[in-house]
Parts: C-alpha cells; sequence; structure tokens
C-alpha cells in the first residue's frame, strides 16, 4: 500500500509540473505576441519578389516539367 501512495503522489507531483510548465508558457506566449503587436512597427516585412525561372513562364511549364518526371521514373 506504501509503494501505491508513493506512486500516486509522484504521478500527481509530475503531473502538476507539467501543468504548471504549460500556464507558463502560454503567458509568455501571449506577452510576447502583445509585445509584438504593440511594436510592429519595428519589425517591417521584407518584400516578396517572385522568382524568376520556371514558375515565370506559367503554369504549363510545371505540368511539362511533372509529365517529363513522371515518365522518367516510369520508363
Amino acid at each position: 500500500m506504501d509503494l501505491l501512495m508513493q506512486g500516486l503522489v509522484l504521478m500527481v507531483i509530475g503531473m502538476a509540473t507539467v501543468f504548471a510548465f504549460l500556464v507558463l508558457m502560454i503567458v509568455a506566449m501571449n506577452r510576447s505576441a502583445a509585445f509584438f503587436k504593440k511594436f510592429a512597427h519595428l519589425f517591417p516585412e521584407e518584400e516578396k519578389t517572385p522568382a524568376k525561372g520556371a514558375s515565370a513562364a506559367g503554369p504549363a511549364v510545371e505540368i511539362a516539367i511533372a509529365l517529363a518526371a513522371i515518365k522518367a521514373k516510369r520508363g
């Protein structure tokens, strides 16, 4: 009976530790989200430029590449 009680105590301590960690992590994430919302003007997003190459030619080139890869795989 003593071993069972020790097991239950260890289980409760472990679960409480995990629960406390998760609560602290959620609080930290919410605070960091509030920080970045408040100072978002200091962290501008980069402009994305379209890549030059096959994707610029259109979807027909991408389809042709995919079909060529299938044909090469099947033999």
